[in-house]
C-alpha cells in the first residue's frame, strides 16, 4: 500500500513537471518575438543621450518648481538643465541686477550667468511675440555690453532697434549700440574704421534724440573720437616728411589740412607742408627749382595768413627769403638772356 501510494505521487509529480516544462517552452516561444522586437527597438547612443537629458530636465523642472513655490531661488546649475524658461528669464533679471555685497556694482560672474540664462530663454522661442520679448532681447544685449563684449552687444542692439522700434528700451538700446563702437575704437596708431563707425553711430543717435540727457556725454565722446582721427591723419602725413619723401609729404600734409580743417594739428601741418616744399625745391635740379620755390611760397603764405604769430615764424621767414632770392636771381638771369637774344 505504501509503495503503490508513493508511486502514484511520483507519477503525479512527473506529470506536473512535464506540464511546467511545456509551459515554459511554449511561453518562451511566445515571448521570443517580443524579445526580438525589443532588441530591434534598442535606442541609439544619441537617442539615449536625449532621453537622459529629457529625464534630467523633468527632474530639474520639478526641483525648480518646488523652489519657486517655496519662495526660494533655484540652483543655477539645476536651472541650466531644466526647460523652465520663464524662471530662466526672471532669474536672468535677478542675476543681472544683483550687486556685490557692500558694493554698488555687479560682478562679472553674475552678468555672465544672466547672459547664459537669457540666451537659453531666447533660443527657446517661448517669448516670441509676447510682451516680454523686447525686454528679454534688450537685457540679453545689456549683459554682453556689461561684460565688454561689444561685438555681440552691437549685433543684438542693431537687431533690437530694427525689430522693436516702439519699445520703451529703444533709446537706451540705440545709445549702447553707438557706445559699443566708441569703446571698441582703437588707439590712433591702428586702423580707425571703427572710430569712424562710432562717430556715425553717435551722430545718428543725437539726430534721433536731440533732447537726450546724454547729449553732453555724447559730445565729449565725439571730441575724443575726432581727436583720434586727427592724430592718425597727422601721423600718416608726417611720416613722409620724416623719411624724406618731400614731394609725397607736401601732398599728404595738404590733404590732411583739407580733410580735417578743425584739426588741432593744423598749424603744425601747414608748417611741415611749407618746410617739405622748401626742402623739395632746394634739392631739385636747377631747371625745376624756381617752380618749386614758387609752390613753396604758396604754402608759406597760407601759413602766415592763418597763423601770423606762428612759433615757426623765424624759420619760415628764412625759407621765404631764400626762395625770394632764388626767384629774383632766376628772373634776372632770364631777363638778361632774353635781352641778349
Amino acid at each position: 500500500m505504501i509503495f503503490s501510494f508513493n508511486v502514484r505521487i511520483f507519477v503525479v509529480r512527473m506529470k506536473a513537471l512535464r506540464i511546467i516544462i511545456w509551459a515554459l517552452l511554449l511561453g518562451g516561444a511566445a515571448l521570443s518575438p517580443v524579445l526580438v522586437e525589443a532588441q530591434s527597438a534598442k535606442l541609439t547612443k544619441e537617442e539615449r543621450k536625449l532621453e537622459r537629458e529629457r529625464k534630467a530636465a523633468v527632474r530639474a523642472n520639478a526641483a525648480t518648481e518646488v523652489k519657486v513655490r517655496d519662495g526660494k531661488y533655484p540652483s543655477y546649475n539645476r536651472l541650466l538643465k531644466s526647460t523652465s524658461y520663464n524662471v530662466m528669464y526672471t532669474e536672468g533679471l535677478r542675476y543681472y541686477n544683483k550687486k556685490k555685497r557692500h558694493k554698488d556694482h555687479n560682478s562679472l560672474m553674475n552678468y555672465r550667468r544672466a547672459q547664459t540664462l537669457f540666451d537659453l530663454a531666447y533660443r527657446s522661442q517661448k517669448f516670441a511675440g509676447t510682451p516680454q520679448e523686447d525686454s528679454l532681447v534688450y537685457y540679453f544685449g545689456c549683459s554682453f555690453y556689461k561684460t565688454g563684449e561689444f561685438d555681440m552687444s552691437e549685433q543684438i542692439f542693431d537687431r533690437f532697434r530694427r525689430d522693436f522700434t516702439t519699445s520703451k528700451f529703444i533709446e537706451d538700446a540705440e545709445y549702447m549700440y553707438a557706445m559699443g563702437f566708441y569703446f571698441s575704437s582703437p588707439d590712433p596708431e591702428h586702423d580707425q574704421s571703427t572710430t569712424m563707425r562710432a562717430i556715425a553711430a553717435i551722430s545718428e543717435y543725437e539726430g534721433r534724440y536731440p533732447n537726450t540727457i546724454k547729449r553732453e556725454e555724447c559730445d565729449t565722446r565725439m571730441q575724443e573720437l575726432r581727436k583720434k582721427l586727427y592724430t592718425k591723419s597727422f601721423e600718416n602725413a608726417k611720416l613722409y616728411y620724416t623719411i624724406g619723401q618731400y614731394k609725397a609729404a607736401v601732398r599728404a600734409l595738404n590733404n590732411a589740412i583739407d580733410e580735417f580743417p578743425l584739426s588741432p594739428y593744423r598749424e603744425e601741418l601747414m608748417y611741415l607742408a611749407t618746410r617739405s616744399a622748401y626742402l623739395f625745391a632746394r634739392n631739385s635740379v636747377a631747371d625745376q627749382m624756381t617752380d618749386r620755390y614758387l609752390a613753396m611760397m604758396d604754402n608759406y603764405y597760407d601759413l602766415i595768413s592763418e597763423f601770423p604769430e606762428t612759433e615757426h615764424l623765424r624759420e619760415v621767414e628764412k625759407m621765404r627769403d631764400e626762395a625770394r632770392e632764388h626767384i629774383a636771381k632766376h628772373t634776372q638771369e632770364t631777363t638778361t638772356q632774353n635781352g641778349s637774344n
